[in-house]
């Protein structure tokens, strides 16, 4: 069966986040799987479904350039969207996508490895992202929704380090310079391997003929008068600041980047733990018991919806040293299809945490 082509025009932050969500609806009650490509209107800031806006975003420079922030239902890091970029998402009914999350990178992603490879450059894909001799050029994600599955991604076509850099939140001006001179060692672009800057229309067509090279057949095509009414809703929905900020939110008294006793009993921690993925823990423990609990990071879970919530959740009241035991437990209980978080990661973050000196003073 043939798929949509959908090409739409630039779109603005809160419209490039939902526009999938809208065709996920679409192709969960049965509709055609779909593959979209458009741009964005704006520069913007696109933070993960997991992550906290104030540990990702610097929001002086954001709001002294008059950008977005925006959180997608898609995990992953936090990006900075430019114009130098074209985006593309693919949706398929979930019972024709593998199990795997990796899987479903290397099936659904190839043909942009082979597209970029049509220019001459040596791209490769490295987990969910495309590499050209180790830097990436594009970042892709995935996730469920309903009967669907939406593999996100992008090419970079143009690097604007200033704002890419400007925008995510650092320790000092000092740090961020030596961020942007890292970005531009580990970001690259087609302008910058290629010596000049191709056309979108010649990118997008080299794109499409990989994906039809590798057996998939499109027919152009545009969205229903539904999915465009769903996607409008969906826009005003996640431009409100209760979801932007729902992760800062739900726990606004865990803020801190680093341990500090707060008393004899006390203590307010954060770690970073890096394993496939960024996996940060921010807790407050009393009594030996986790009285709150915020775990966040740049992975991916694809179902069950709300899988960290109910963790959460489930661990406060938690005795410290207990709680590799109920992480487990819960794993067990509402086992979650993810990439970059498992429970041995998971569990590795707790034990840095736990073995803090604050926290061993107060347990």
């Amino acid at each position: 069966m043939s798929w949509r082509f959908v090409s739409l025009p630039p779109q603005d932050g809160p419209h490039m986040i939902t526009s999938f969500v809208a065709v996920a609806e679409y192709v969960s009650r049965g509709g055609k799987n779909t593959f979209m490509t458009f741009t964005s209107s704006e520069p913007f800031v696109n933070v993960g479904l997991h992550q906290e806006v104030w540990l990702e975003v610097d929001m002086d420079f954001v709001r002294r350039r008059g950008m977005r922030v925006v959180r997608r239902e898609l995990g992953g890091g936090t990006v900075v969207i430019t114009d130098g970029e074209q985006d593309f998402f693919l949706v398929v009914n979930a019972q024709e996508a593998p199990a795997e999350p990796s899987k479903i990178y290397q099936l659904y992603l190839t043909p942009v490895v082979d597209a970029l490879r049509s220019y001459g450059i040596n791209a490769s894909l490295r987990d969910q992202d495309i590499v050209v001799n180790g830097k990436k050029i594009s970042g892709n994600g995935a996730m469920t929704r309903g009967n669907a599955v939406v593999i996100a991604g992008n090419v970079l076509m143009r690097l604007d380090l200033e704002v890419i850099a400007g925008a995510v939140r650092v320790p000092s001006e000092k740090f961020r310079d030596k961020m942007a001179k890292d970005m531009s060692q580990w970001l690259t672009s087609l302008e910058r391997e290629l010596g000049y800057l191709p056309t979108r229309e010649d990118l997008i067509s080299r794109i499409r003929k990989a994906y039809e090279n590798a057996g998939f057949s499109f027919e152009d095509s545009s969205l229903t008068p539904e999915e465009l009414e769903e996607w409008e809703r969906l826009a005003r929905e996640k431009n409100e600041e209760s979801w932007i900020f729902y992760k800062d939110n739900r726990h606004p008294e865990l803020r801190t980047e680093r341990c500090v006793k707060i008393s004899s009993f006390t203590v307010l921690c954060h770690v970073d733990y890096k394993g496939r993925k960024l996996v940060r823990i921010t807790a407050r423990i009393v009594d030996g018991k986790l009285d709150e609990v915020s775990v966040s990071g740049d992975f991916f879970v694809m179902s069950p919806q709300g899988f960290l919530e109910y963790l959460e959740d489930s661990l406060r009241g938690v005795r410290v040293r207990e709680l590799e035991d109920a992480v487990s437990k819960v794993f067990k209980l509402r086992p979650p299809r993810a990439f970059g978080l498992d429970e041995a990661d998971l569990k590795a973050a707790f034990r840095k945490l736990i073995d803090s000196p604050e926290v061993r003073e107060v347990t």
